[in-house]
């Protein structure tokens, strides 16, 4: 398959299909997977679904899948039996305890409070149900991505979501270690170039020339390490058992929680 179009890229949103961006979306299909074995039967709520790649796959094995973002999914992902719906995700208008499973993935570094969203979670799941999230380690982040206001440790993550359920548990993505060859590599391209920012830059220009230049800068640098001759190269099979999900550790590329008994 081709990556998807230029037009509609921006470093931070991964469709299916990408070879460029493929180790990327294993590892998000790794949360997906998690949450597939999950939901068979319920009723699921994915929240910040993005292309909606993730949202259609859950929806072969869940009885109802509502998937909500601010943008338009991929047509593929449409064509598959998930419910998309353009939205505000912290103000939906859906009754309470609607859903037995709810997935945020890689969506709480993007706000500025999460409380209003995590309250909104709460109460939209129903008393014996479970919500997931996921975000970026910050351990293991490159630091540089524009679009996300915080990121955090587990023990962060898991004071931000105490107060909204009686059960939290912390888990953590990792990584095989071909893959981690791959983002180590990564990680220091990124920072072998963001050391010519002398200046700043990269936090000084307009808004839209930073988001512009933050996707360009992740194809230039995914793009030189598959092509290093000392580094890693392509992994042209990877999948989302590259990123095995397990008790958390401090070199997860990803936080995942999984939580329950909301406090609504």
């Amino acid at each position: 398959m081709s990556e998807a179009p230029e037009v509609a890229f921006t470093g931070e949103r991964l469709h299916a299909g990408s070879r460029l961006f493929g180790v990327d979306l294993a590892r998000h299909r790794a949360a997906y997977a998690f949450a597939i074995a999950r939901a068979e039967g319920a009723r699921v709520l994915d929240l910040g679904c993005g292309s909606g790649y993730g949202a259609a796959s859950l929806a072969e094995a869940a009885g109802l899948v509502v998937a909500v973002d601010r943008v338009r999914p991929d047509a593929a992902s449409r064509r598959g039996r998930a419910a998309f719906v353009r939205a505000d995700i912290a103000a939906l208008p859906i009754a309470p305890a609607s859903f037995d499973l709810i997935v945020s993935f890689q969506v709480i570094e993007h706000l500025e409070d999460p409380a209003p969203y995590l309250t909104a979670i709460a109460r939209m799941l129903k008393p014996t149900g479970c919500v997931l999230v996921t975000t970026p380690n910050l351990l293991e982040s490159d630091r540089v991505n524009p679009f996300h206001v915080r990121e955090y440790a587990s023990d962060e993550l898991a004071s931000l979501l105490a107060p909204h359920f009686r059960r939290v548990e912390m888990r953590g993505v990792g990584m095989t270690p071909r893959v981690r060859a791959y983002n180590d590599a990564r990680l220091a391209r990124i920072r072998r170039i963001m050391r010519l920012d002398v200046l700043g830059l990269h936090r000084r220009l307009p808004r839209p020339v930073i988001e512009f230049a933050f996707g360009q800068l992740a194809k230039v640098v995914r793009r030189g390490v598959q092509s290093e001759p000392s580094g890693p190269g392509p992994i042209p099979d990877v999948s989302e058992a590259d990123f095995p999900v397990g008790p958390p550790r401090a070199d997860d590329i990803d936080l995942l929680a999984v939580c329950g008994d909301p406090i609504a």
